[in-house]
């Protein structure tokens, strides 16, 4: 009996309640959000019983009704309570923490919703109470992509009714409309929530059960990454069963084959050449594309390729699931160009079928008709003509041309395709007619077939070759004779100036037969071609001496070719194996004409050694014939390149070819050759010397040996301090790492080689790079014991700067005060007297830094003391600025001249005086400094003392200064340029007006001058005595003391100013009253009291 069909009314009535529910939110509101949270239960009961997948009895209808009210209620609420603040302060005016805040709660909201899907589908689809459904949350998995999308679907009606509802958030109309589009889109999102696949089971532990007796082996499971690599294995050999069982275990039936798998057939493509196409229907049932290309081949151009009798079944089942009869492979063959080689017409058939065309040209420019009369497959030929192939072609290849060139003389096609009105003299791209081809290819009956036809044995191609010069160059004599027959002519010449004899020696297999013929016609042996060169000289160019006694017998054969031959008929023998053999033999004298028949190219790789190696003379003798020193063998290497990898045995004829001019270039020459010679054991001047002329001549001195070790480092295994000193000097990194992970340095420290040690230095080598097993050179050198090569690798105070030393180094180190690095600085070459970016030499940085180690090093080697720098400054200046006493000793005691004179004519002296140094000027005195010196200015050292003295704080010193200078005769009252005096200098003649002071500290030398009768009428450029000065700087103690010595109050300056004036300018009101006479008359207040 039919099943009964389900009732539907429920349904219905549920949704006609739905819809009406969803109108009412158009209201707004509270009649929105209630309306909307009512209508989700009777929408979930609607789709379910609309599917059939539960009858709505109603006791039933009413536990999934309040199931799912109180589930759709709750998450509307909580989803309003959680929007409220960000949603309201949105709506107040927006802000940018409010946008972020409603984001934020919609992915809270989201992502709770994807936690919790298998909840929602199983309520709405399966009923049944929440609290079940709760604790069946746990055993799923709630983490797959469907949960996405079923919390995606309740977000969008929940998000819908808040829209719906929030008040002041849409207009009348808006809501109705957005009313409107709900009555369409939540059923639909209900109906895609229950449809969405059941959550999977979580996986649990399987709880492990101790077993007695000895564990078994088990065969291996075959681990989930490697089912695509056993699917390939299996379809390549054919195991369709086990093929099969990996799809269903869950392979990939749509997987590339790997990159690094030899056979990249992709899976449809092997399964198209399988007898069995069990797995091929299994791939096109997963969906495989089969016209997808990987490699240019679909699995139609596959199955109709891999089969001389074709495989109709798998055609058939690829045409019948869309495969394209059209697609072509790499050279332009469809699958009707592969069918045409086929026995079998029915793979043809069956592509004709489906729409194949039947005049698609392959990238030689055949057509399937042209492919099949080229296989001479004739059967095939016929079908595709009756099924109409066109014979002509307007472009490409002709098949007429096809069937004549097949490799059986069968004139059966050429007939075939004649009958089917093919133009006898058809054309392909390069002029030739079947005519042509045939006679090249030697078929007589073939070419017969086409003369009957009317072929025009005249007839001249691109080239202006006739068939008859055709039959010459194909070396048949059996055409020749046939187109000699009906007329062709003997004498015709192609467009290169070839006749048929010339073409006839040049055959790829020449017949003596023929040229005898050929001579016999009359041909002219000593007609040249357009190159130049005439029947004998190609035959002999060739070897083929036969052809050359037949063609001169004067000709002067080879005298290893007469040898050889005897009674017997001459041997063919290319001129190149004749010129080794000789050359191999050490005979010179009969090459020459033998020489002359091979290119420069192929002289040149006579160069090149084989099981011995060329000798000097060897080499001279294929230079002087025109040998090219340039030639390249199959691996692209020269004759030069592979003589250094043969090292020191090869150096002879290394040497010859660089003296002959030939380029070593190529990538890591040098290292080859010193790789051979480390190999070697062999480290002699000589092979030295052959290195540094590979170097001179271009080699490659950057790139490593076959081993991976660079040049640098063979080197020094070598021990070649010239070589390396060349190399540095280029550039190569010399820091570079050999096989084993060390640097030259490393090298020369575990060598004991000191020389190179020191080289490696001066050139930039890092003294911390570390082997792979973590030493430094330094290490190295302090394992085998060698702390004198240890001392060259230890710069912990002046660190190496990591790149070849310079000059200015010196200076550097000597700034550094390592006494040790400038010892090591000069042992290593730099110049003692070296300079910086300021003209400072080693002396003078070590002198102005106080580095008496340094000093006494420099000095007994030998440094110049009287050295001045770009600013002016001595050694000996320098240490007096920085106050180095014992260095100032050392300096006098090397012989340092006292009057050498500084920038302004200043001497040391005037320089000590000026930074108030007593001890240092005491010693400059009794060295001989002069104390009557002056410089440009006329300042001699007690007017810089005085000029130190005004902002001096120091009394003692100050006091120790003038009188040191005092003592040793300074003139008191000298006068310098301006008429200064120390005295005024001392009162800050030349300080800005108030300049700070220590009144107390000149007083004590105010006193000494004074003392020393100095001057108190003395002025400067200004006209300011003594008095002027104290009160130019508010000096009141010394004004006092001025005028107690006697300086007048009265003088004036070059403005007519008094002391007095200037102090009141100034507002030293202090010093001003002292300048203010003591009253002698009645007093003005005692008047006025007394008339009172």
């Amino acid at each position: 009996m039919p099943e009964a069909r389900p009732d539907r009314r429920p349904a219905l009535a549920a949704a006609a309640i739905a819809a009406l529910l969803i109108l009412a939110t158009g209201v707004g509101g509270v009649v929105a959000a209630v309306a909307g949270a009512l209508a989700q239960p009777a929408l979930a009961l609607a789709v379910r019983a609309r599917d059939g997948l539960q009858g709505l009895d109603r006791a039933t209808a009413l536990r999934d009704l309040r199931a799912l009210l109180a589930l759709w209620a709750g998450a509307l609420a909580a989803a309003a309570l959680l929007a409220a603040w960000p949603l309201a302060a949105l709506l107040r005016g927006g802000g940018l923490g409010a946008a972020l805040g409603l984001s934020a709660v919609a992915g809270v909201c989201v992502v709770a919703l994807w936690r919790s899907w298998p909840l929602w589908r199983a309520s709405a689809r399966e009923g049944g109470t929440l609290g079940a459904h709760w604790q069946a949350l746990d055993a799923r998995d709630a983490s797959g992509w469907h949960g996405l999308g079923a919390a995606a679907c309740v977000a969008a009606i929940l998000g819908s009714i808040l829209l719906l509802a929030w008040p002041g958030l849409l207009g009348p109309q808006a809501r109705w409309a957005v009313a409107g589009a709900a009555l369409v889109a939540w059923p639909l999102l209900h109906l895609l929530l229950q449809r969405l696949p059941e959550p999977p089971l979580l996986s649990r532990p399987i709880p492990v059960v101790d077993m007695e007796g000895e564990p078994s082996s088990l065969a291996p499971v075959l681990p989930e990454g490697d089912l695509d690599r056993a699917l390939y294995a299996a379809a390549r050999a054919g195991r369709v069963d086990q093929a099969l069982a990996l799809l269903e275990a869950g392979a990939d039936a749509h997987g590339l084959p790997l990159e690094d798998e030899r056979d990249q057939r992709p899976l449809a493509v092997l399964a198209a050449v399988l007898p069995d196409l069990r797995l091929l229907r299994a791939l096109i049932a997963a969906g495989v594309d089969v016209n997808a290309a990987h490699g240019g081949l679909t699995p139609l151009l596959a199955a109709t390729r891999d089969s001389w009798h074709g495989r109709p079944e798998a055609v058939m089942t690829l045409l019948a699931n869309g495969a394209d009869p059209r697609a072509a492979d790499r050279d332009g063959n469809t699958p009707l160009h592969h069918a045409a080689r086929s026995s079998d017409p029915g793979v043809a058939a069956l592509l004709l079928d489906a729409s194949a065309a039947l005049d698609t040209r392959n990238h030689d420019g055949l057509t399937p008709l042209g492919v099949a009369c080229a296989a001479g497959n004739w059967r095939l030929a016929r079908f595709l003509l009756e099924r109409g192939a066109r014979p002509g072609a307007e472009t490409g290849t002709p098949a007429l041309l096809a069937a004549a060139g097949g490799d059986e003389d069968d004139p059966a096609g050429v007939q075939l395709l004649l009958r089917h009105k093919a133009r006898v003299d058809a054309r392909d791209g390069e002029g030739r007619t079947a005519l042509h081809v045939a006679a090249f290819q030697g078929h007589a009956s073939t070419i017969a077939a086409l003369l009957d036809a009317g072929g025009d044995v005249h007839a001249c191609d691109a080239g202006q070759s006739t068939p008859l010069l055709e039959a010459a160059r194909g070396g048949s004599l059996a055409a020749f004779e046939a187109l000699l027959a009906v007329g062709a002519d003997p004498e015709a010449v192609d467009a290169q100036g070839r006749h048929a004899l010339l073409l006839a020696c040049a055959a790829e297999v020449p017949s003596s037969a023929l040229v005898a013929r050929l001579l016999e016609l009359g041909l002219d042996p000593a007609r040249r071609d357009r190159d130049g060169r005439s029947a004998v000289e190609v035959a002999a160019g060739a070897g083929r001496w036969r052809l050359v006694a037949l063609l001169d017998p004067a000709y002067a054969l080879p005298a290893s070719v007469q040898a050889d031959a005897g009674e017997a008929p001459l041997p063919d023998r290319a001129p190149l194996v004749l010129l080794r053999e000789g050359l191999d033999a050490g005979r010179y004298e009969d090459l020459e004409r033998v020489a002359a028949l091979v290119s420069p190219a192929e002289l040149g790789a006579l160069l090149a050694p084989g099981d011995e190696l060329p000798t000097p003379a060897r080499i001279d003798w294929l230079v002087a014939q025109g040998a090219d020193l340039e030639a390249r063998d199959a691996d692209g290497g020269t004759a030069l390149s592979r003589l250094l990898a043969r090292g020191p045995a090869a150096a002879p004829a290394i040497q010859a070819l660089l003296r002959h001019g030939a380029s070593p270039a190529g990538r890591g020459g040098l290292a080859r050759f010193l790789a051979a010679c480390v190999d070697g054991d062999q480290a002699g001047r000589a092979l030295e010397q052959c290195a540094l002329e590979l170097v001179d001549a271009g080699v490659d001195p950057f790139g490593p040996s076959d081993a991976g070790d660079p040049a640098l480092s063979l080197a020094v295994h070598l021990g070649w301090d010239r070589l390396i000193d060349r190399l540095l000097e280029i550039g190569v990194d010399a820091d570079a790492r050999d096989a084993r992970g060390m640097t030259a340095l490393h090298l020369a420290a575990a060598l004991a080689r000191e020389g190179v040690l020191k080289t490696l230095v001066r050139h930039g080598a890092a003294i911390d790079a570390r082997a792979q097993d973590g030493q430094t050179p330094l290490g190295v050198a302090l394992a085998s014991g060698r702390r004198d090569l240890a001392d060259w690798l230890d710069w912990r105070g002046w660190p190496l700067p990591r790149r070849m030393l310079q000059p200015a180094d010196l200076p550097a180190a000597a700034m550094a005060g390592d006494v040790d690095a400038v010892r090591r600085l000069l042992d290593l070459g730099l110049p003692l007297e070296a300079v910086d970016a300021q003209g400072c030499t080693a002396l003078l940085r070590a002198c102005g830094g106080g580095h008496q180690a340094v000093v006494d090093l420099l000095l007994a080697r030998g440094a110049h003391p009287q050295h001045v720098a770009n600013t002016g400054a001595t050694p000996l200046s320098a240490a007096v600025s920085m106050r180095h006493v014992e260095i100032v000793d050392r300096l006098l005691a090397a012989g340092a001249q006292l009057e050498q004179r500084l920038p302004g004519e200043v001497t040391v002296l005037m320089l000590a005086a000026a930074l108030g140094l007593p001890e240092m000027c005491a010693r400059l005195m009794t060295a001989g400094a002069n104390v009557h010196a002056t410089d440009a200015q006329g300042l001699t050292p007690l007017h810089c003392a005085a000029l130190y003295g005004f902002t001096a704080r120091d009394r003692t010193r100050l006091v120790a200064l003038f009188d040191t200078l005092l003592l040793a005769g300074a003139e008191v009252d000298a006068v310098a340029a301006g008429g200064v005096t120390p005295l005024l200098l001392l009162l800050g003649a030349r300080a800005e007006p108030g300049s700070a002071c220590d009144e107390d500290v000149l007083m004590a030398v105010v006193e000494q001058l004074l003392d020393e009768g100095a001057d108190l009428d003395a002025r400067d450029p200004r006209g300011f005595g003594p008095l002027h000065l104290a009160a130019l700087h508010g000096l009141l103690q010394l004004t006092r003391r001025l005028l107690r010595a006697g300086a007048d109050p009265e003088a004036r300056d070059a403005l007519n100013r008094t002391p007095r004036e200037i102090a009141v300018m100034r507002g030293f009101v202090d010093v001003a009253h002292e300048y203010v006479p003591a009253p002698t008359g009645v007093s003005m207040a005692r008047f006025l009291r007394d008339r009172g």
